[in-house]
Parts: structure tokens; C-alpha cells; sequence
């Protein structure tokens, strides 16, 4: 199935299927590496609403895989929806898993050490999979291969993102700074259609595009935080001083501050998800 899936995406797209701004992150162990405590407190959390909607398309659950896990935002997340499921958070980085174990602090979860290309999970075995934030940086075809062999009959894949509406002012002049300060970076960079994708398979039907938009409200601090938390921060910072990278944010988003002196960035949770088998 990977050969005619790969070819017949390559007909339908032009896309590739590698992190497409930056050739830096050979290794996916080492991407966050550093950044696993402001990851965790700074990154933004997932729509409950959204959560709740892809639940109800599940059926009932027992066991689940959020892969790509990071320090656990989504899989701690999802715990507390299913607390009778067996819950297990997926990711290549040691950094980030041993964050995850840290905040998660003996909450019932589950931590695997795994690349998406290759999961160590038995054949079968899981009713959902989730991959939040991270699709972009998986060989997705190897990925989808992973998918038919571990879902059980019925099972479901989703995936998950909370994207800048793009256009607003905030999310612009956050965009057009990172073209600026970070080589290689393209505001493009998770721009391919996981609808398309997921209805190329043989083995996944029901594809279903789920969005939810909600601002998310944050101080300057807080936001510097968030920036500070990406891959993207880590490689500016190679090009300058992080004085400088900070001193670029005040001076592009200070005049954007709402009365409060906090800035609003509108966001959308987007969750595509499939049915296999």
C-alpha cells in the first residue's frame, strides 16, 4: 500500500514529505531539546470543544496513542476524557518525555520512547491515535503504514493543530518577523492537506475536518515564552543574540497591544480524522 499511497499522492500533490523549512532536523530526538519547560508552560492547549466532537465520532475507547507527544499537552489532555483507557504519550525526544513524566507526575499515563515511522505497539492494538503539532515533521507515508498495522478494526487517526488565523495582526507580524530573523523559514511550512492525504489510503474512510476558533489572550512575556519554546526561536538565535530576536518581537508587537497591554492572537483548533480498517 505505501507505493501506490506515495505515488498517488505525488499525482494529487506537490507537496513533500519532509519538514519543509529547514534541513537542520535530521535527527527528530534533538529538535526540542532545551526547550521541554517552556514548551509545556507556554504552548497553547487544544479547544475542549474540539476534544469533545472528536471523541463523540470515536466510539467507545480503551486504548490510546497520542504520538508526537512532546511534554503531554494533549495526552494529559485526553486522560481525564477516557480515565479507564490505557493512555500513552509517543515521542523520539527524551527531553520532552522526561517532561512529560515530570508534569504528568504519576497521573496515570503511559510514556513511550518512538518515532512515528517505527512504533512500538503491537498490530491491532489501538482504538485512537493522535498526533497533535507534529504530522509535519513525520515520513507521513511510513507514518499511515504504522496506522493500518496498529489500529484495530474501526479504529480511529486523528490529527491535530492549533493554527494562527492568518491575516490577523498579531499572527502577521509574527510571521513576517520569523522570514526576517530565522533563515530558511516559510510561514508555509505545514501547509499540506491531511484530508487529501488520509483519503488517498485504501484502508481509511469517513475523513471528517473539524475546526473550532478561539483568541487566545497573552502578555508579552507570555508570548516571548511561547517563541521561545519553538525550533524556530533556537535557529534565530544562532543568526544574533537573543537580546536582539527579543527586542525585534517588542518593537513589532508592542504597537499591537490591546488596552490591557496584552495581545490577542485568534486561533483555530483544525482535527482531521479518519476511520481505518
Amino acid at each position: 500500500m505505501l507505493v501506490v499511497l506515495a505515488a498517488t499522492l505525488v499525482q494529487r500533490s506537490a507537496m513533500t514529505f519532509k519538514h519543509v523549512w529547514s534541513d537542520r532536523w535530521s535527527d527528530p530526538r534533538v529538535i526540542f531539546d532545551g526547550l521541554s519547560d517552556d514548551y509545556d508552560r507556554y504552548r497553547p492547549r487544544y479547544a475542549q470543544a474540539s476534544l469533545n466532537r472528536m471523541f463523540a465520532r470515536t466510539g467507545p475507547v480503551n486504548t490510546i496513542l497520542d504520538l508526537g507527544c512532546g511534554t503531554g499537552i494533549l495526552t494529559r489532555a485526553l486522560k481525564p476524557m477516557v480515565p479507564q483507557a490505557l493512555v500513552i504519550g509517543a515521542d523520539p525526544g527524551s527531553d520532552m518525555l522526561d517532561q512529560a513524566a515530570v508534569v504528568d507526575g504519576g497521573g496515570g499515563i503511559d510514556w513511550l520512547n518512538c518515532r512515528a515511522e517505527e512504533l512500538a505497539v503491537g498490530e491491532n492494538s489501538l482504538c485512537l491515535m493522535t498526533a497533535a503539532q507534529a504530522a509535519h515533521w513525520f515520513d507521513r507515508p511510513a507514518f499511515y503504514e504504522e496506522c493500518v498495522r496498529t489500529l484495530r478494526p474501526g479504529g480511529t487517526l486523528a490529527i491535530l493543530y492549533n493554527n494562527r488565523v492568518r491575516g490577523e495582526p498579531v499572527a502577521e507580524a509574527h510571521e513576517r518577523l520569523l522570514e526576517t530573523i530565522t533563515p530558511g523559514y516559510t510561514r508555509e511550512y505545514r501547509d499540506f492537506d491531511v484530508a487529501m492525504e488520509l483519503s488517498c489510503i485504501n484502508e481509511a474512510s469517513a475523513v471528517l475536518v473539524d475546526r473550532e476558533v478561539w483568541n487566545w489572550d497573552l502578555t508579552f512575556e507570555e508570548f516571548i515564552g511561547y517563541v521561545r519554546s519553538t525550533s524556530h526561536y533556537k535557529v534565530a538565535c544562532k543568526e544574533r543574540s537573543e537580546t536582539e530576536v527579543i527586542t525585534a518581537y517588542a518593537d513589532a508587537l508592542g504597537p499591537l497591544a490591546q488596552e490591557d497591554g496584552t495581545l490577542r492572537v485568534p486561533y483555530e483548533t483544525v482535527v482531521t480524522s479518519a476511520r481505518f480498517g
